[in-house]
């Protein structure tokens, strides 16, 4: 493929020439924002780390602020790709390319709160920890104020074991809210799906919930920009239904693992969500014409992969009216769809 590593060497004056964590971090055109992203990792309280930036073969000026950074700081390292192959492609080849013993992930238009791996690293390494979980931060680039996200719960912190991994599985967590063993992701092929979309859906749950002793910290560690236009909030982009493979594969990868057994109501719950309630609401809210093909493909796909779904006990923990909602949106999009924008237009007069 032609990729070029800029900094390729483990002497980057860390102890004994290796760092303990590697920062993960793929980039594509995200120029404006790079300063702020590498500077939160280069000026962390832990010294001993390094950053690994996948250059996504982006055609603004990234590559020449990462390498700038590489010349001025030996922690930096650059691998340079010619050819775009998505944020999963880039992540596994720094993963592949990190020499630390825990991988952080960050966004290349996001920040990392400055003692954020000092603390994680006291944490994984006082409780033999494989996941170290933590809270995080929306901001905007015009600066109207943080809101703070706690996505597990602030007494997430007090539990352990299955009990954790149970929480996790019940309310999910990003990939990027957690610093993990090398291990879990290398040795168990936690690996991201490449040149797709919504790659993180394929392998964060598994990840979290395959990794020994996980932990959670009530600090808010990582700040998300959610004002940068992405695939993930954009309208009538078809890289949406990525998700559905995504979906499927993270099914296989429970079952490969033998995670399926053990969590099977809550596993098969995510997935009735990932795989069918937000594909039949992005099918007709995310596009100007319902893509009534995919709501077909999922609603025929969930009576193979969670045939009695209706029964799973999450499920009917929902509120009877929000059932009701995603069966009539199912059943009846195109109808839903014309009473939406009609609604709309009477509140735009």
């Amino acid at each position: 493929m032609g990729i070029i590593m800029v900094n390729d060497s483990m002497d980057n004056g860390a102890p004994n020439g290796r760092p303990l964590v590697s920062v993960v971090m793929s980039v594509y055109n995200t120029e404006a924002y790079l300063d702020e992203a590498i500077g939160s990792v280069i000026n962390q309280s832990y010294k001993n780390i390094e950053l690994i930036c996948f250059n996504d073969a982006s055609t603004d000026g990234s590559l020449d602020i990462l390498r700038r950074y590489a010349t001025a700081d030996s922690r930096v390292r650059v691998i340079d790709s010619p050819v775009n192959i998505k944020q999963g492609g880039g992540r596994n080849r720094a993963i592949k390319a990190a020499v630390g013993k825990y991988v952080m992930f960050l966004d290349s238009d996001d920040m990392l709160r400055s003692d954020a791996v000092e603390k994680c690293v006291a944490a994984a390494e006082g409780n033999g920890s494989e996941a170290v979980f933590f809270d995080y931060c929306r901001f905007s680039t015009l600066g109207s104020g943080e809101t703070v996200i706690c996505q597990l719960g602030e007494d997430a912190a007090g539990l352990r074991g299955d009990r954790l991994r149970e929480r996790i599985l019940e309310r999910t967590a990003s990939h990027v809210t957690a610093m993990y063993a090398r291990s879990v992701i290398v040795d168990n092929d936690l690996y991201f799906p490449e040149g797709v979309y919504y790659e993180d859906n394929a392998v964060t749950l598994a990840m979290q919930i395959i990794a020994a002793n996980p932990i959670k910290l009530n600090e808010v560690f990582y700040k998300y920009r959610f004002d940068n236009q992405s695939v993930t909030r954009s309208s009538n982009n078809l890289h949406f239904f990525d998700r559905i493979d995504s979906a499927v594969t993270l099914l296989g990868h429970m079952k490969r693992l033998g995670l399926y057994d053990r969590f099977k109501d809550l596993i098969d719950y995510q997935f009735i969500n990932l795989y069918y309630v937000h594909t039949v609401f992005g099918a007709i809210y995310r596009f100007d014409k319902v893509q009534t093909a995919e709501i077909a493909r999922v609603k025929a796909g969930i009576l193979k992969y969670v045939p009695d779904y209706k029964s799973n006990p999450y499920y009917r923990k929902q509120p009877l009216r929000l059932r009701l909602k995603i069966e009539s949106h199912a059943r009846f999009p195109r109808v839903i769809k014309m009473l939406s924008n009609l609604n709309r237009r009477l509140k735009a007069n």
